[in-house]
């Protein structure tokens, strides 16, 4: 898991090089088309880089854009009318089944179908009219890093190229610093783990770009740590969860956008004590605007799992109960 962490700056500058040619004629098909609709389908670290990618969506290109539920499709057997949608399809494997078929019944049914993986010669880029390539090489650790970065990164530079906003890859263009400097931080990670390695509760809160990172963080503590780890957007916290709080570490991810208004909110409403509260980033802040912020608090989120999961003598490396691929349909 630490040597697939620390590829990190190398995958997204290798993405702002080979990956610019097929992520702008992606972008000149979607204009072409003029989707009514972006329906991303994906599971685990894939679904909550979809996430990421609906906010762009929404915020930069004004169409609405949604989470695909497979199983109408792969359980019930109901197909979706989704001629002039775009449906992405995002998988690191290309492999799991549900993503597969469900991309595979959008382009039948007329959709322009992407999809977003990181074997080009997966079932889910063969069932795609379009492939665009995560091109960060074998992930050997169970748990996504490198993978989830390259596909925010992708999806990033996919909307700004479709948008025209240049702003979005000069995200991008910031991010492999960013994310050097963000692993650079695992001796201060360590440090700030003090007296929390024993806590089997946390919650991680964001909102806006970083909310899809706290769900991403939260899964990554339960699968490298072991830990009952919950990710919330900062607004929803509000509206009950905050209730149960009491007795869980609690991770805040400011992202310098608009949203960190309410995730202060939330933490003064937090029934945990203060020394409970962990702010990310800590110590030096990252001079990151919004548009590149999720990227080192992903990474800083990383190193917190992997740290934590080996001060309570795990191998992050083999979760109990989890394989690379699932293939649940």
């Amino acid at each position: 898991m630490r040597a697939d962490m620390a590829e990190q700056p190398a995958v997204l500058e290798r993405l702002l090089g080979d990956g610019s040619g097929e992520i702008e004629a992606a972008a000149r098909e979607l204009r072409r088309r003029r989707p009514r609709l972006v329906v991303f389908v994906a599971r685990g670290s894939s679904d909550h880089a979809a996430n990421f990618g609906r906010y762009l969506v929404e915020r930069f290109l004004g169409v609405p854009a949604c989470l695909a539920a497979p199983s109408v499709l792969t359980v019930y057997r109901k197909r979706v009318d989704l001629r002039g949608a775009a449906v992405i399809g995002v998988s690191q494997s290309g492999r799991s089944p549900d993503v597969v078929e469900y991309l595979a019944a959008a382009r039948k049914s007329g959709a322009a179908t992407l999809a977003m993986t990181n074997d080009a010669a997966s079932p889910l880029a063969r069932a795609a009219e379009r492939v665009l390539l995560l091109r960060a090489g074998p992930e050997l650790g169970i748990p996504a890093t490198k993978t989830f970065t390259a596909q925010v990164a992708v999806l990033q530079l996919l909307i700004g190229a479709w948008s025209g906003v240049r702003a979005l890859e000069a995200g991008v263009r910031a991010a492999p610093e960013l994310c050097a400097r963000a692993l650079d931080s695992a001796a201060r990670v360590r440090a700030g783990l003090a007296g929390r390695t024993k806590a089997d509760r946390w919650i991680v809160l964001g909102r806006g770009l970083a909310f899809p990172v706290a769900l991403e963080i939260a899964l990554k503590l339960k699968e490298a740590a072991g830990v009952f780890a919950e990710g919330w957007s900062a607004a929803d916290f509000l509206h009950g969860p905050a209730a149960a709080a009491g007795g869980a570490q609690v991770l805040l991810l400011r992202s310098g956008g608009p949203g960190d208004a309410t995730v202060r909110r939330a933490a003064e409403r937090l029934p945990a004590p203060r020394k409970a509260v962990w702010r990310i980033p800590f110590g030096e802040r990252l001079r990151a605007s919004e548009l590149s912020a999720h990227f080192p608090l992903a990474v800083t989120g990383q190193l917190i799992a992997l740290e934590l999961g080996l001060a309570r003598g795990l191998d992050p490396d083999r979760p109990a109960g989890l394989k690379k691929i699932t293939t649940a349909r």
